[in-house]
């Protein structure tokens, strides 16, 4: 057998042990949302020390705007501008986040992409490159990836909400050595005689007719009543619902619905209950554990939602309703753009859907709706922005019957922030849609 023979046998033998063993892997996993549509991840995987993200980066054919990154100078600073149609690159400065910024994870090393402004690409080019961070902890099964900051001529591969399989680490347990002991010398019982079956009929007592010369039969076993295993215990979702202007209890109307959970496929009928006069209180019993969407509602006052997970302890929610009347501003929560857009997402239809009934419920009643972003990019395509995102609202109101004279528009853009926005927490609380009541 020669040489060469020997070594490729020898390789296969041992290659397994030469690299991290993959401990989970997510196919083409689910993305929130995308900084760059000409980036995709295409498969994420974790080993005891890495978080490997594998990426496909697919110029376009024809007007194709790429990404360029500033030349750095021997002082320090950042000189001219390659041009944003031929060049790659990924930045070593990179971080992954977990649970909007509580733990970032550093930047290890790439694959087939430059950490420099040199890898040219071609109209059409695809690239497949991978990416090296440290290993995102066990539990964690959403992230961020946060390459850098756009500029003039250049848009990075940022990710928002990567959903990956990453469950929690089992603690391993220790094998007991098991401890001899003394067996106790086992006792011989004296042989019995085998029975014999009657042939006379009789109790079988001593001394009275019919009396067996054989062992009496041994007595019927009493059958053993199967033990009855003990109902779960019942949790609930329970609070109180409030005037969000005077603190003051109100009665409503709480409808809920399991949205999801290893007892249902999703598709649960809603039901409801009341919260009580005049404590304003309510209490909904959980039989079957999971994720439940909740709303309440009550005359006079605009609707409130939230999602609630149910598991071994009782969940307390309470809903602070803001009544309809002129000068009452709400934040629509639940509306959602594509990053750097503004074409709504379905997820945005049903909070824009009670919006319309509202409406309808109260044919004299006028608002504004102002568009925020935060501080991130330019101040007046941050502007623009913001108010292409509230014509949007408006024309979806618009289609579902409500009539346009009765909305107005203003995009404030970054001017407008409600915190610091110095965070990845912070930064998605300053862009959001708020509704002022003009006329009620």
């Amino acid at each position: 057998m020669n040489r060469r023979l020997l070594t490729c046998l020898f390789l296969l033998m041992f290659a397994p042990g030469l690299r991290a063993q993959v401990q989970f892997t997510t196919e083409s996993p689910r993305v929130d949302d995308v900084n760059d549509d000409d980036v995709a991840i295409q498969r994420v995987e974790l080993t005891d020390q890495y978080t490997i993200i594998y990426m496909k980066f697919q110029a376009r054919k024809q007007g194709y705007q790429g990404r360029s990154f500033p030349f750095p100078m021997p002082n320090g600073g950042l000189g001219g501008q390659l041009e944003s149609t031929s060049n790659i690159g990924f930045q070593p400065t990179s971080r992954l986040y977990v649970n909007e910024g509580e733990k970032s994870y550093k930047f290890i090393r790439a694959e087939n992409i430059p950490l420099e402004v040199r890898r040219k690409v071609q109209p059409g080019e695809r690239v497949d490159f991978v990416a090296y961070f440290e290993r995102i902890d066990p539990g964690y099964t959403t992230f961020d990836l946060f390459e850098c900051k756009d500029g003039k001529g250049f848009v990075c591969f940022n990710f928002w909400g990567v959903h990956i399989i990453n469950p929690v680490r089992r603690e391993s347990y220790s094998q007991r050595t098991p401890k001899t002991r003394t067996q106790p010398p086992a006792q011989t019982k004296p042989q019995q005689p085998r029975y014999t079956p009657r042939n006379k009929p009789g109790i079988g007592e001593s001394g009275t007719p019919g009396e067996s010369t054989t062992p009496a039969e041994p007595a019927t076993p009493v059958p053993v009543q199967p033990k009855i295993a003990p109902a779960p215990a019942t949790v609930a979702i329970n609070g109180v619902t409030h005037d969000a202007k005077t603190k003051q209890p109100i009665v409503a109307t709480l409808t809920y619905r399991l949205l999801s959970g290893a007892e249902t496929s999703g598709t649960d009928p809603a039901d409801s209950v009341q919260s009580v006069n005049p404590a304003g209180k309510y209490k909904i019993s959980i039989d079957r554990r999971g994720v439940y969407a909740i709303t309440a509602t009550a005359k006079g006052y605009f609707s409130q939602s939230d999602t609630l997970a149910t598991n071994r302890v009782d969940v307390v929610r309470d809903f602070d309703l803001v009544p309809i009347e002129a000068g009452a501003k709400i934040t629509l929560k639940n509306i959602y753009f594509s990053m750097s857009k503004y074409d709504l997402k379905a997820e945005s239809f049903p909070e824009l859907d009670r919006l319309v009934t509202v409406m309808q419920s109260n044919p004299t009643m006028q608002i504004r709706l102002e568009g925020h972003t935060d501080t991130i990019g330019e101040f007046d395509a941050n502007v623009e922005l913001s108010r292409n995102r509230v014509n949007e609202v408006k024309r979806y109101l618009v289609q579902k019957g409500v009539s346009a004279s009765r909305i107005e528009t203003v995009g404030y853009g970054p001017s407008r922030p409600i915190n610091t926005n110095k965070s990845l927490k912070e930064r998605p609380e300053n862009r959001r849609v708020e509704m002022l009541i003009v006329k009620a």
